[in-house]
């Protein structure tokens, strides 16, 4: 089974391009933000780490993590930012691994890692392959801000926390151009299926 990486900054289309995916046969891919709001949920010791190190106030009177109160205190300082994916790294990996292992005993072809911080977070090293996706930087902040229902001074923290198309295209082996042209897109999907082989 291969396992293709499919990183880029916040915003750039990667979802829209995992939607495309989903329609190959075989094939399936693994949402890493979505791993990392399942180890912090209620009672999880990932959620408990971080309470211990950035303060219980980041949890809710229900035992759930108040997101946005954790992301004003790591997006806007980068030591912060860093210890926190310290915490959480860990954790997403160990959760990938076993979902990627249950992905081959299903059979799959092929599994895409869709990660922002494939690199970051040492999941690269589960990848035959990485692909990057890119897009003009005005329309990822729109996007963020329509996608997470945050303020403009939000959403341009959270792209600053980022690094730039540079790092993407230096380490990535493919990258697709996202600049909102949907036939554009599904052109790029099927040159990288046969890149890939799938």
């Amino acid at each position: 089974m291969l396992v293709i990486g499919l990183t880029g900054p916040t915003g750039a289309g990667k979802s829209q391009v995992c939607r495309l995916l989903r329609d190959w046969e075989k094939i399936s891919v693994i949402d890493c933000d979505e791993v990392s709001r399942f180890v912090v949920r209620k009672g999880q010791r990932c959620l408990v780490d971080l309470a211990v190190e950035f303060s219980p106030m980041i949890i809710d009177p229900d035992g759930n993590l108040d997101r946005r109160r954790l992301a004003r205190v790591v997006f806007h300082d980068k030591e912060k930012l860093r210890r926190m994916e310290q915490i959480m790294y860990p954790y997403i990996l160990g959760e990938v691994r076993e979902r990627l292992e249950a992905r081959r005993r299903a059979g799959d072809r092929a599994v895409f890692l869709d990660a922002p911080t494939l690199y970051q977070s040492g999941a690269d090293a589960l990848c035959y392959k990485v692909v990057a996706v890119l897009a003009p930087e005005a329309g990822r902040l729109l996007r963020i801000m329509e996608r997470d229902g945050l303020t403009l001074e939000e959403a341009g923290a959270r792209m600053a926390s980022q690094p730039g198309d540079e790092y993407y295209e230096a380490r990535a082996d493919y990258v697709i151009h996202n600049d909102g042209d949907m036939a554009a897109l599904r052109l790029a999907v099927l040159e990288l299926q046969n890149k890939l082989g799938l």
